[in-house]
């Protein structure tokens, strides 16, 4: 899912490189051959056909394959001229484009824009396991939509919102649309939680006080703390009391953190929902450096670990692991010792990053290699050089899709 959140405190400074061998627990094999990428199965036609004649610039933003679909999808966006002057928001033509994975050719395109209607501003998408993508906009007239759109490229339903708003996908399967919520004269955020089913029914609907910090699984993290005000306007406390909410959208608990805490870090993941509904909150403590906080289902805090603060963090679904300078370690809740850990070969992407692929691996990317890991063991699945490769990128069941020269393509790995 493509989200809008600005990030407001570094955690630390960027990570280094490190070209050192592998490691586990158990012995495994040293360095793995890095695999070439094999001539691609198909390359698409040129993404941007429809470009329109006054776009100001033209990019790809997003791509996801859903191989049980045979259909790969690549978000588009135009820059458009700014026409009224009244607002220095950029304009952008949207469209979802969903591609054969088999054939690579086109199947169709949905355009988030209606002749002579508004061009948007942000957007953003949430893709099922059974091909339904929902996307979220912002419209240059004030106005909010959600489209609920389907494997022949259909609106199965479009909903108008009142609010600016942002969308998860949850362990059910229902749509979360949480609010951002508008400030009153004490600080306070007034929001709402609402969920919907995948025909467009609201589940259920509940006003909190707040605005919804991270949501996944089956737990809602919100910030539920009052604002306070400096120069430059109504500002986040760094240390908020967080309510956390399960699906029913009641409250299950609260936790209020240190006077010293800053719980908003650079941007990288810092907040997951573990299988079990166990929440981990990572934190920069002054004068004490960076804590893991656990917490179990009924919100019992387990430990606050300490880790590294040049480290990227990242969810297994039952652990976590961190990276930091080549380094890979993965956790589990109840040992605070690492279970497993790799160390990766290659030099350090000038931003490096470590995602949970569609398909339940682990995948980090280096300077020119890109490493796909069982986020049981950090045994390597793949390494696969990306000299070839663009942005942006997808890998799902052995396969990569990655945007190059404006158009898709489909590189099988081995």
């Amino acid at each position: 899912m493509e989200s809008n959140r600005k990030p407001q405190h570094k955690w630390a400074a960027l990570l280094l490189a490190g070209m050192v061998s592998f490691s586990l627990a158990a012995p495994v094999s040293a360095a793995d051959k890095v695999q070439p990428l094999s001539n691609p199965s198909w390359t698409s036609p040129s993404l941007f056909n429809d470009k329109m004649e006054n776009a100001l610039a033209i990019r790809a933003t997003d791509v996801h394959a859903v191989p049980a679909k045979k259909i790969a999808y690549v978000h588009t966006q135009q820059d458009m001229p700014n026409t009224t002057g009244n607002t220095d928001n950029s304009w952008y033509l949207d469209t979802l484009q969903a591609y054969s994975t088999v054939t690579g050719k086109p199947q169709w395109s949905y355009v988030l824009h209606e002749s002579d209607g508004p061009y948007t501003l942000t957007t953003q998408m949430a893709y099922t396991p059974y091909g339904t993508v929902y996307v979220y906009a912002d419209y240059s007239d004030g106005t909010h939509k959600l489209h609920s759109i389907n494997t022949s490229g259909k609106a199965n339903w479009v909903k108008a919102l009142p609010d600016t708003s942002d969308i998860t996908l949850l362990k059910d399967g229902s749509l979360l649309v949480a609010s951002r919520g508008k400030v009153n004269n004490q600080g306070i955020i007034r929001s709402s939680l609402s969920r919907y089913d995948n025909n467009g029914k609201l589940l259920n609907q509940q006003a909190i006080q707040g605005s919804v910090l991270h949501a996944e699984g089956n737990r809602i993290i919100v910030a539920a703390s009052k604002l306070t005000k400096n120069e430059n306007g109504w500002q986040a406390v760094p240390n908020p009391r967080i309510d956390v909410y399960g699906l029913n959208l009641k409250k299950l608990y609260h936790y209020q953190f240190p006077a010293n805490a800053n719980v908003y870090g650079d941007g990288s993941d810092s907040m997951f929902v573990l299988k079990n509904g166990t929440v981990l909150i990572r934190t920069n403590i002054d004068q004490v450096g960076n804590k893991l906080f656990a917490f179990d289902p009924k919100g019992k805090l387990l430990w606050g670990r300490m880790i590294p603060g040049g480290s990227i963090t990242q969810s297994t679904g039952t652990g976590y692991t961190t990276y930091e300078n080549g380094n890979l370690k993965l956790y589990n809740v109840a040992s605070s010792k690492s279970v497993a850990s790799v160390s990766l070969e290659g030099d350090a992407a000038d931003y490096t990053w470590v995602k949970r692929t569609t398909d339940g691996n682990l995948m980090v990317n280096m300077d020119d290699r890109m490493y796909i890991l069982y986020p049981s063991n950090l045994a390597v699945v793949h390494v696969f050089n990306t000299t070839k490769l663009g942005s942006p990128v997808d890998y799902n069941d052995h396969t990569v899709y990655s945007v190059n020269e404006k158009v898709l393509t489909r590189y099988p790995l081995k």
